[in-house]
């Protein structure tokens, strides 16, 4: 096997660090569901998981709604995505997280 064709198989197989990291989360604008991202797609992405999970936990704290129903604006299903928007896990619990989590199925 050449070098090159090695290299090949140990990319494929080895585990991939990502290249950066936003936060995802909904909103209702207009009576619709948006998903929109921190910081925004055509913007840099953040360099570190833990900054991510800071500013999500931080904007689910600033938007927490009383439980009922949800207000145009509110922030809802925040957690941090990838540079490839693969869910990442929770750094404080090693599992995955959604903060304001809520059902945004159209009615």
């Amino acid at each position: 096997m050449k070098v090159v064709e090695a290299l090949k198989v140990i990319d494929d197989g080895w585990i991939r660090k990502p290249k950066g990291f936003r936060v995802h989360f909904q909103k209702h604008v207009n009576s619709e569901w948006v998903t929109e991202f921190s910081p925004g797609e055509k913007e840099k992405a953040l360099n570190s998981d833990v900054v991510a999970w800071r500013l999500a936990w931080k904007l689910s704290e600033a938007t927490k709604s009383d439980g009922t129903e949800i207000g145009e604006g509110d922030l809802v299903n925040i957690y941090v995505v990838d540079d490839l928007g693969h869910p990442i896990k929770y750094y404080a619990a090693n599992q995955f997280e959604v903060f304001n989590s809520r059902e945004t199925k159209k009615e």
